[in-house]
């Protein structure tokens, strides 16, 4: 990875943190995401995984749950990225995403909280698949100067 690769992930995890950490309905079973339109760039451009990944595990340090939020939310992000290595189509994808932070978070917030799991889980989804979307409607517009990149 050359200079201006570390450079872009950089930015993208200072943006995927900033966005989170601003948010004041971020983290728990009710949140809307924001910064989760930025998961999707991996989809369109491999590169980007560092610095999403990244970013998300920065982020969730500021969580109430700390290193726990931080190993499954970057866990999340290293399955749904394996999984898009084989899943070329970023509407699968971006549903694949949700559906895993919808569960693992939901599992999470259940064990740790103790919030009941499918409320957790069907506010994660629904949040992140609406975010999730969004980005890739963004992304998809430019697709080709992200993935010339």
């Amino acid at each position: 990875m050359n200079s201006k690769y570390v450079v872009y992930n950089a930015v993208i995890a200072a943006i995927y943190v900033a966005m989170t950490v601003i948010n004041p309905i971020g983290t728990m079973a009710i949140q809307i995401r924001v910064s989760e339109m930025i998961s999707v760039l991996p989809f369109f451009n491999r590169k980007f995984i560092p610095g999403v990944l990244i970013g998300v595990g920065i982020a969730n340090m500021f969580s109430g749950l700390g290193i726990l939020d931080v190993i499954v939310g970057v866990g999340i992000g290293a399955v749904a990225y394996t999984i898009s290595y084989f899943v070329k189509n970023v509407w699968i994808n971006v549903i694949i995403f949700s559906l895993l932070c919808g569960v693992f978070v939901g599992w999470m917030l259940l064990a740790v909280a103790g919030l009941p799991f499918w409320i957790s889980f069907f506010s994660i989804t629904i949040s992140t698949l609406i975010t999730t979307s969004i980005g890739a409607l963004i992304f998809k517009s430019i697709g080709k100067r992200i993935t010339a990149i």
